[in-house]
């Protein structure tokens, strides 16, 4: 038997995303930009699809970890409007994805945001429009062969 031992309910997307290493004590840039997708998000934090997680030495997980200072910052343009989020995070877990011949890192993050703020209720809001769209052909391309 799993336990789920998340803090709030995922819901399944496939959101695009840019993510960039910042410093968060001064905003300097450090990393990026990293493309990627957002593939399940709750009020806490999201799954992360990315086909990249290094540039030159800077590893976007690896190095992240090793700065406390250092967040990870997620932007989106959510369809249809393309109203444009950003969003402070921190990495939490990495893993390989293989689906046929594509190859991917999958990547948990926890939103640096109060889930309970008015920047979370807008994303969420906004997340809601065309969510089961998304959902369903993400869903579709990842499903197992039985």
């Amino acid at each position: 038997m799993i336990t789920e031992l998340r803090r709030s309910r995922r819901i399944t997307d496939y959101l695009p995303i840019v993510v960039n290493v910042k410093n968060g004590t001064d905003g300097t840039l450090l990393s990026g930009p990293f493309s990627g997708r957002i593939i399940d998000i709750s009020d806490n934090g999201a799954g992360l699809l990315m086909s990249q997680v290094m540039k030159d030495s800077f590893h976007v997980f690896y190095s992240t970890r090793d700065n406390d200072s250092w967040m990870l910052q997620l932007t989106m343009n959510i369809p249809p409007d393309n109203l444009s989020f950003s969003i402070a995070a921190r990495p939490i877990w990495l893993d390989v994805f293989r689906k046929d011949q594509i190859k991917a890192f999958k990547m948990g993050v926890d939103f640096m945001t109060n889930p309970e703020g008015n920047q979370m209720k807008k994303l969420q809001k906004a997340v809601r429009i065309q969510q089961q769209k998304r959902a369903q052909w993400w869903s579709s391309h990842t499903e197992q062969r039985k």
